[in-house]
């Protein structure tokens, strides 16, 4: 018996309205097996630490991994689609090949979805029966109420995804703060850490160190630092009971998910898993003594103590990063800049924190404060290995504070490194097509859907464009490509019934706009095309 299949669901009230229940969460049955220990009672030995989240299905092939819950602690799902052809090859290759396959996350051109990557990597894993069923467990507060839980499985279990079918999306029930159901063929539950159920057999336990500064799942904005400790979250696994005999942890800094003056958290989660209810180690005691000092505005206080943590743990990166932000605070720029050095000797990554900081500025939406960092990354290094990535996000930001004319001169110069970067040549084409050139637009989104032909994003922006241009054939064809892969969205369904009713096709409009209210029945551009097929006699 399956993880969640004893349990008879609550229908989705109005289609995703996850209506509440009282009924209590899902439990696993069956007996432990095989060589593990309970988390935070016996030592794990088998404990993971890398910096791509990706890294983790590596982990898992080479340690034969098989039929397994999937208990994953992390701000994003990590579960979108990979075609076939992609899954096979990552299927047949082995351990030692596998890395040739991961893509970095500031990779700008177009092998996307010819490799796995952060955001896609569990798909695989279920594909290849490494993962039987997923319990994603998301950062407090993101399912706090029963609108929370309607926004969840709209935006992000069905909005984000690729190839999530209307079934699948229609099945999606919810079990109080929780829900349940089966997303791209693998059985999901998702909730807080409080709600997760027993499991009575070994996981596989997975946290993305991004869980702890991931301030909603839904949002994804990244709090300056973590919201819940190491050893709180180890608390909680243990008397949940939860066992495992290999947690692959991940930093998740390249991105912008955890800040650089967190990632003492994963050295703090190592020592947890594999000690546990053992003391606070020296270095711990005097970063949290400087972590309340620096609260309590005691800046030179908190240097000190900050100094008194890279004595204690003389190869840590994060320690002497967080002293020289110290000293910076402090009014001590000479020793900051020392500090830095050291820190970035330790862990060349931090040489790109300007970069990383002006990420979490995006994904807190603060497009102002991240052009600044983007800028100042770029003055700063104008020739490295994420040019094009700093690029990239210097032009969204501009696009986003409505500087057309400035965006698009920066995505042409990102688009002279990295030609082929799909998302770029999005981007560029819809500010083209914004400001009336419908050529230059079709010309750049003709190249993106070649580049990737499976994205549903490009086909709708080109669906789109053809529409606008008068092209209303073409714009169905685009848009029925697009809706083929992202059956799910309501955005395509509007534009396709408007290209089918601009095409005399009343009736095929009609069931776009039929399924596109079992989707969001509130949404206002689809109830109003929907009245106005109605008075032209179509029905509904």
């Amino acid at each position: 018996m399956g993880l969640f299949s004893r349990y008879l669901p609550v229908l989705l009230a109005a289609v995703l309205g996850l209506a509440g229940c009282s009924e209590p969460l899902p439990t696993v049955g069956g007996k432990v097996v095989g060589i593990s220990g309970q988390v935070g009672v016996e030592s794990i030995r088998a404990v993971r630490l890398f910096e791509n989240h990706s890294t983790a299905l590596i982990e898992w092939h080479r340690a034969g991994v098989r039929d397994r819950v999937l208990v994953h602690l992390d701000g994003h799902s990590d579960l979108d689609w990979l075609p076939d052809i992609t899954v096979a090859r990552i299927a047949a290759a082995r351990p030692d090949e596998l890395p040739g396959l991961e893509l970095h996350p500031y990779t700008m051109d177009g092998t996307a979805l010819s490799r796995f990557g952060i955001w896609n990597f569990i798909y695989p894993a279920a594909r290849m029966g490494i993962v039987r069923e997923l319990v994603w467990v998301v950062p407090d507060g993101s399912l706090a109420d029963a609108e929370a839980v309607m926004r969840m499985a709209r935006e992000i279990l069905v909005g984000k995804l690729e190839m999530v079918s209307v079934a699948e999306a229609l099945s999606l029930k919810s079990i109080g703060r929780a829900i349940q159901g089966e997303i791209l063929g693998v059985p999901i539950l998702v909730c807080e850490i409080g709600d997760l159920p027993a499991i009575h057999e070994p996981v596989l336990l997975d946290v993305d160190l991004d869980y702890f500064t991931t301030a909603s799942a839904i949002s994804q904005a990244v709090t300056d630092g973590p919201w819940i400790t190491p050893r709180a979250v180890i608390d909680v696994l243990e008397k949940k009971q939860i066992r495992t005999d290999l947690v692959t942890l991940s930093y998740s800094t390249i991105g912008g998910f955890l800040p650089p003056g967190s990632r003492w958290i994963g050295p703090a989660m190592v020592h947890e898993l594999r000690n546990p209810r053992a003391a606070l180690p020296a270095g711990d005691r005097a970063r949290m003594q400087a972590q309340e000092a620096m609260e309590d505005g005691h800046t030179g206080r908190a240097a000190e103590l900050y100094g008194a943590w890279t004595r204690a743990e003389p190869d840590s990166a994060c320690s002497w990063f967080s002293y020289a932000r110290a000293l910076d605070r402090a009014g001590r720029p000479e020793e900051a800049a020392v500090a830095r050095r050291q820190a970035v000797a330790l862990d060349p990554i931090l040489a790109h924190e300007t970069l990383f900081e002006g990420d979490r500025l995006w994904f807190n939406r603060d497009y102002a404060s991240a052009l600044v960092e983007f800028e100042r990354y770029l003055e700063r290094l104008p020739v490295g290995p994420f040019t094009a990535y700093a690029l990239r996000r210097q032009g969204g930001c501009l696009m986003r504070l409505n500087r057309d004319v400035e965006a698009a001169e920066v995505f042409r110069r990102m688009l002279e490194l990295a030609p082929d970067h799909g998302d770029s040549l999005l981007d560029l084409g819809i500010l083209l097509r914004e400001g009336g050139d419908m050529d230059g637009a079709l010309e750049l989104l003709r190249k993106a859907r070649e580049i990737l032909p499976d994205r549903s994003d490009y086909a709708r922006a080109l669906g789109t464009t053809y529409l606008l241009n008068g092209d209303v054939e073409s714009a169905v064809t685009e848009l029925q490509a697009a809706l083929d892969r992202k059956p799910t969205s309501v955005i395509i369904r509007r534009n396709l019934a408007i290209a089918l009713i601009q095409g005399n096709r009343p009736v095929e409009a009609a069931e776009q706009i039929r399924t596109a209210l079992l989707l969001d029945p509130a949404n206002p551009a689809i109830r109003q095309i929907a009245l106005q097929l109605q008075r032209a006699g179509v029905s509904l």
